[in-house]
Order: C-alpha cells, then sequence, then structure tokens
C-alpha cells in the first residue's frame, strides 16, 4: 500500500533550511533552570510524568505525590542527575498493570539517577532498568508483582547494567520471575539493607567487578543470594565480590522461572550460589534452611549448556567461605543436582557443596597455584562435600567408580581479604547538560511550522522543498504505510558513507509520516493520517520527535510524552483490521536511535537507499541525488553496497534476506553499542559468528520472553528458538521488538522460520 498523496517533491528538489536553527536551541538554553516539578496522579499523569522527564534539566527533581499512578507504557528517562522521588514505598505507588507497551516500567540512561521513596507494581517486564549509567542510586524503593510468584511476572526488579557506580539501599523487591535485585555487567557496587522475597533469585550479582552485598534480609525464594558469570557478555569475567553480614533463611520457593532462562537451573532450596565467578568472599552471614544447600560452588558447566565464548572463564577460583553460621540444608535436594546425586551423597546434603569441577589447564601435580585456591574456614559446625562431578558418568555411576571428598582439610587456609567497595561522589548538576531540552522547548507545537506540507481547500500536498526516499528493506510499523521526506539546508549536501547512516549537514530535518488506508473525504484521500516523526540534526547532534494528527487531517501537535489510539482500517481484499497504536515519546525515539549515546538516523543507509524511487520514473534514488548537487562522495554503480529486499526472493537467499530484516528491525538495538548490547546478541547484517547472532546462545534477561526456549537460535527448529518465539509474541514483555510493533509481521516472520528450518548446525558442520 502506499500513500495516496499528491506528491509535488521529485527527487530534484531544490531545498532550504527548515525553520528550527540551532540560535533558536541556544536562546532557550540560556533560559533554562533546574527546579522541582511536581505530579500528582490522575487520568492524564502518564503522559505529565513523561513529559516532565523529557524536559528534565540536570538538577530538576521529579516529586510525585501520593496515591496510585496508573500506566500503560514505559517510561524512558535520559537526563542525567535527574531525582525521581515518591512520598515513601507505600504511599507512591507506581502501577503497570494492563501495561500495553515497552519491556520495563522505567528505563534510565542517565548518568547521577536517583530514585527514590516509591513503588513499581507489575510490569510486564523488568520494573526499574537503568543502563550504561554512571553514579546510579536506589533508596527505599519497592518492586512488586502483586499476584504474588508467576511465571509471566517480569524478570527483574531493580535492574543496573553495565553501570558504574552504584548504590541500592533500603529496597524491597517481591516476587521476580528471574531476579529482585540484579546487578549485572556492572562495576563498583554496594547493595545494602534491603529485603528480597519470593523471587527466583533474591539477590543476584552477574558478570560485575567489585560489589559489597550486606545487611541485607534474603527469605523465601527460590535462591537467596547468587554470584554468577555468564558467556556470551561485553563484561565477560567479574569478581571481586563481598556478601557478608546477611541474613539469608528458608528459601525454598518452587522455582517459577521461565523454562529455558539461566535461572530455571537454580535448585529450590539454595541459600547462596557462587557459579564461575573468581574472587568472591562469602562471611559473617546467617544462612539456615535450605533445603538443598545452604553455599553452592558449581562451574557454568553444571549447567550442560554451551559454550561460544573464548574469553570467558566457567569455573571459580580465588573463593572464600569463612566465618559463617549455617544450619538445616540437605533435607530435600531439588534440581538436576538433586535428582543426580541424591541417592550417591545420601541426606541431608551438606551445608557446602562444592561441585569439584576444576580447569584442568590450571593444575600442576593435581593442585592449583596459590593464585587460583581457594579457603573454607571458621564455619562452625557446616558440613561439606566436593563431589568431584566430573566423574558422575552412567558408566562410574553404574560401577561405583567415583568420590565424595568431605574432609575440609586441604581447604583450611585463609586467604587475603578482598578490599572495600568505596563509591565516589556524584558530579555537580550541570543545566547546561541536556542540550536536548533547549531543542524540544524550540521546536514548533504544530507540524505546520515545519512546513512538510502545502495545503489547499481539498487537499494537503508535500512541500515543493523536501526529497522523497524510499528503502529496500524498512521497519515494520504495525502495517502502517509510510512516507519518508528528507530536507536538507540551502546549498548544503549529504554525504556517502559506506556502513552506517548517510553523513547529513547540520539542519537537516527527516520527516516519516505514517498512515492507514481509509475512505474519509478529508485532505488526505484514501489515507488517514496517524503521525509524523521528525529528526532534526543540530550542531550537538539528532533529535526526535513525534507529532500526532488531528481528526481534520489538517495539522498535527507536538507529543513529546507519546500518545497511543485506536485505529481501525480495511486492507485492499476488504478484511478489517484493529490496532492500539502506541505513539512512541521523544525519549524512546532514544531507545531505538541510540548508538553509544549518541542518536542516530537508522533507515537512511547507503545500502538500504540503493534503489529507485517507485513514486517517479526517475534513475535510482542515490544516482539522481548525486546528478543533482544532494549527494556527494558517491562511488560507482558497481561499488555500491545494496540490502536484499525481505519480500523480494530475487534480491538475495532466504538467509540474505533474513538478516536483513533483522539488521533494520532488530539491529538497531542489538549491536555492541546499541540499547540491547548487554544481551550480548548482535543482530547486524555483517556479524558473521553464529554465536554472536544468536545460534546456541543462551538468554540472559529474557525472562518469560524465552518462551521456555533453551537458544536464542536452534539450527533446523524455529520452534525450539526464542528469536522465532519473541517475533511472534504480541504480549509486551515478550514481543520483539517490543516498541513500535503490537501486531505481528507475518510475512518477515515466515521468512526467518524458513531461514532457521535451512541452517546448518554448525557444530555438526564442523564435525564433518
Amino acid at each position: 500500500m502506499r500513500l495516496n498523496l499528491l506528491v509535488h517533491a521529485t527527487l530534484l528538489a531544490i531545498v532550504v533550511s527548515p525553520p528550527l536553527t540551532c540560535a533558536d536551541a541556544d536562546q532557550v538554553q540560556e533560559e533554562l533552570q533546574a527546579s522541582v516539578i511536581r505530579v500528582q496522579p490522575g487520568p492524564s499523569a502518564q503522559y505529565e510524568l513523561q513529559s516532565a522527564l523529557i524536559n528534565a534539566v540536570p538538577g530538576d527533581v521529579i516529586e510525585l505525590g501520593a496515591g496510585k499512578f496508573q500506566f500503560t507504557s514505559e517510561l524512558n528517562i535520559t537526563c542525567d542527575n535527574l531525582t525521581i522521588r515518591g512520598q515513601g514505598s507505600d504511599s507512591t505507588v507506581l502501577s503497570f498493570r494492563g501495561q500495553l507497551a515497552g519491556s520495563s516500567g522505567i528505563i534510565a540512561t542517565g548518568n547521577a539517577f536517583v530514585i527514590e521513596n516509591l513503588a513499581v507494581e507489575d510490569t510486564s517486564g523488568n520494573a526499574i532498568k537503568t543502563l550504561g549509567a554512571r553514579d546510579v542510586t536506589f533508596r527505599s524503593v519497592r518492586v512488586e508483582w502483586t499476584d504474588g510468584p508467576k511465571t509471566t511476572n517480569g524478570a527483574y526488579g531493580i535492574y543496573p547494567v553495565e553501570c558504574q557506580n552504584v548504590l541500592i539501599d533500603d529496597c524491597q523487591s517481591i516476587g521476580a520471575s528471574d531476579a529482585g535485585i540484579y546487578v549485572g555487567q556492572s562495576q563498583d557496587v554496594i547493595v545494602r539493607n534491603c529485603t528480597a522475597t519470593k523471587n527466583v533469585a533474591g539477590i543476584e550479582i552477574e558478570n560485575t567487578l567489585r560489589a559489597d552485598v550486606y545487611d541485607n534480609r534474603v527469605f523465601d525464594n527460590t535462591g537467596g543470594i547468587l554470584v554468577f558469570d555468564l558467556p556470551g557478555l561485553n563484561l565477560t569475567n567479574g569478581g571481586d565480590v563481598r556478601v557478608f553480614h546477611n541474613d539469608v533463611r528458608n528459601n525454598n520457593l518452587e522455582n517459577f522461572a521461565s523454562p529455558g532462562t539461566m535461572v530455571a537451573d537454580v535448585p529450590s532450596g539454595a541459600g547462596m550460589m557462587l557459579m564461575a565467578t573468581d574472587r568472591v568472599e562469602i562471611f559473617d552471614n546467617d544462612i539456615h534452611n535450605h533445603q538443598t544447600s545452604n553455599v553452592l560452588v558449581v562451574s557454568f558447566l553444571v549447567t550442560e549448556r554451551k559454550v561460544n565464548d573464548k574469553k570467558y572463564d566457567p569455573y571459580p577460583e580465588a573463593f572464600s567461605i569463612h566465618d559463617n553460621r549455617m544450619s538445616g540444608a540437605g533435607s530435600q535436594p531439588a534440581g538436576q543436582l538433586g535428582v543426580l546425586l541424591s541417592p550417591v551423597v545420601g541426606l541431608p546434603f551438606p551445608d557446602i557443596f562444592f561441585d569439584g569441577i576444576v580447569d584442568q589447564s590450571k593444575l600442576t601435580d593435581g593442585r592449583y597455584a596459590a593464585e587460583y585456591q581457594s579457603g573454607i574456614i571458621n564455619n562452625g559446625d557446616a558440613t561439606f562435600a566436593n563431589v568431584h562431578l566430573a566423574d558422575f558418568s552412567p558408566t562410574n555411576l553404574l560401577t561405583g567408580k567415583y568420590s565424595i571428598d568431605r574432609d575440609l582439610t586441604p581447604w583450611q587456609r585463609s586467604l587475603a581479604q578482598l578490599p572495600e567497595v568505596t563509591l565516589q561522589p556524584h558530579a555537580a548538576p550541570s543545566v547546561n547538560g541536556n542540550p536536548a531540552v533547549a531543542v524540544y522547548r524550540a521546536a514548533p507545537e504544530k507540524l505546520s511550522g515545519w512546513n512538510v506540507f502545502e495545503s489547499s481547500i481539498d487537499a494537503l500536498t508535500v512541500g515543493r522543498d523536501w526529497i522523497p526516499y524510499e528503502l529496500n528493506t524498512p521497519l515494520f510499523s504495525d502495517y502502517t504505510n509510510k512516507l519518508r521526506l528528507i530536507g536538507l539546508p540551502e546549498g548544503a549536501a549529504m554525504h556517502w558513507t559506506s556502513e552506517q547512516a548517510l553523513e547529513f549537514p547540520v539542519g537537516t530535518v527527516i520527516a516519516k509520516t505514517f498512515s492507514y488506508p481509509d475512505q474519509l473525504l478529508d485532505p488526505t484521500p484514501g489515507e488517514r493520517y496517524i503521525e509524523t516523526r521528525i529528526e532534526l540534526l543540530e550542531e550537538s547532534g539528532w533529535y526526535g520527535f513525534s507529532y500526532v494528527w488531528n481528526d481534520e487531517q489538517t495539522d498535527a501537535t507536538l507529543r513529546l510524552g507519546g500518545a497511543a489510539m485506536d485505529v481501525s482500517w480495511t486492507d485492499a481484499s476488504g478484511r478489517e483490521h484493529h490496532n492500539h497504536y502506541q505513539i512512541p515519546n521523544a525519549n524512546q525515539c532514544i531507545s531505538c536511535h541510540g548508538q553509544d549515546g549518541k542518536f542516530v538516523p537508522l533507515g537512511p543507509t547507503a545500502a538500504n537507499l540503493n534503489r529507485r524511487y517507485a513514486a517517479t520514473d526517475e534513475q535510482d534514488q542515490l544516482t539522481a541525488w548525486a546528478a543533482h548537487g544532494h549527494l556527494t562522495g558517491i562511488p560507482s554503480v558497481q561499488s555500491r553496497p545494496e540490502l536484499p529486499r525481505y519480500d523480494d526472493p530475487h534480491s538475495g537467499t532466504v538467509a540474505a534476506r533474513a538478516r536483513a530484516w533483522m539488521d533494520v528491525n532488530c539491529a538497531h538495538c542489538h549491536n555492541p553499542l546499541g540499547s540491547a548490547r548487554t544481551s550480548g546478541l548482535d543482530l547486524r547484517i555483517t556479524q558473521s559468528d553464529p554465536a554472536r547472532y544468536g545460534v546456541y546462545k543462551s538468554p540472559v534477561a529474557a525472562g518469560s520472553g524465552s518462551g521456555g526456549r533453551r537458544y536464542d537460535i536452534v539450527p533446523g527448529k524455529p520452534d525450539e528458538s526464542i528469536l522465532m518465539f519473541r517475533l511472534e509474541s504480541e504480549e509486551p514483555g515478550a514481543r520483539m521488538p517490543n516498541l513500535a510493533r503490537n501486531l505481528i509481521h507475518q510475512e518477515s516472520n515466515d521468512l526467518i522460520r524458513e531461514w532457521i528450518l535451512q541452517m546448518q548446525d554448525p557444530q555438526s558442520a564442523a564435525g564433518d
């Protein structure tokens, strides 16, 4: 379907400067001052709060009143030095029950972020996530899924990832289907005075360097406190983690994690569990009444999952367990370990359980060098067993050729204590640190201020000063039609780049108008305009925001806080469709367009633009632009990359077209610099390592989005692949992409299913 609109612009358009200039933003910047913004519960609170977050400047405090706030979409935060403060974790409640959009309740990427004195309840995915930020504070925050433990609950409660200088103090997490308080791939962390209950994992420290976990109460979870390293992540191996002076009791809750997730392997009744991480000190804790074991120390290899990360160390080494108080372990061992070992270890299981799997390459005469040795001392009457699990083959079980070592004498060594974690003071706020606010406040209130369209008595036409363009493989946005336009400053030109988006001159405006078919008699015959998104390049970078069209279809109004609307349309076959269409807020634009903290255009890459513009009889877009001075540095036609068209079998193989679709629709987040980089999944078409684009890759933070599957892609088996499940899901916490999509894109799903079916198992190929 194509916009039924008279397009006056052609590929030969003469372009002029857009209405917003740097001087406008500079003038607004001078007027900005940090302040306290107050938001009260009410029907419009979601958009009021999101608008306040977008317009925030460093030093602002957003104060939320007492009562329950009801939200249907995630909240997005990008401002540095921002504080969100409620009236208490039982007084100010942010409820996301019935959430329709977004994978989390709150996502924050700004440095020096503080959130305190409030509760976040019933999110479809993670409750509060901070990504790639420095100086992060959670204080007196409660996160909870109020219907009790359920597999469909969000994965993580409090979730800083790839952060530095993190304090989590006096917080509560209840009911997370993965980890209540989860710190991943971070550095310099303190978790203290917190309560975690009725989660699968109470507190989890994963692939993290330098963390102190102390003075916490952890009870009635599946596992109490976990310190893990997992393969395939950006921060590969953590360490220097201290776990001390915690009260950890009765963590015997049945595991309710989604099958296939890593935490689904945690046995019920694990007080503390150390897996693969080196230099972990566990001391001065009360650890009592765990039906499997009070402390489990295991290699990642015990999970029997494939490891495709050469930098990853799967063995726990240089750990110290000392001066703890333990009792009541091992009455009913659970999980695979319990089933396998109960008959031979006997009951009760030991207080301290070590699987005995070690790195043979580091042994000399059967012993580790001093730097890898571990110590277990002064734990009262705690019992111990090293089960040498590598010896537990079926044959050895039948013949009795295995050993269980209960002697602690070889472990009686005192290791040097790990250093205390010291957090650095937060940097002082600078109002000039958020130039986006000045751009947003200087932007025209109406779309007509951008001169995208010209109006007459009975029609809208595209202004003569815009260049239309089309893409080989576009982003799927719930079957909307899109009109894409570029406005260049007068006398300026785009410059060729071979891989990323073309290089645009400062002052460029990209406008994309989204519509559905309709038969109404209005200025847009045959189309119902929903929104127009503007991307503006200023000296300080790119900025994006949306305008929502009025019912009369004569103009659109700026909605920084986003919007949602129910739409219906009839397709060419006469079938009626319905959709609760989501219009992103300005900060959500950065979620997809953000690369290493910077906003970048996604669609207009050289490879994706390398095609004819179908609305005219012009030669291909790139050649026409170059011929008329709009594009410089262009190579010969034969040297230009061309992205396959996902829906055109003549443009590439099934694999090439499937990878092209994922490159456009998924890789803007799933790349080493994107917002989903913490998953370790890289879906760029240029990624050639199957393990990096998902083949036999275990999920990290999928939660219920795993669909009960163990790997992102299983060659030949789409119905065992997490990727396929998420593309076919309509649930907000599971579907991918999680923004700009409510509906299932059946055409691309069919293609990707065929790609996985045809995929050869790389391990089988290596064997051949």
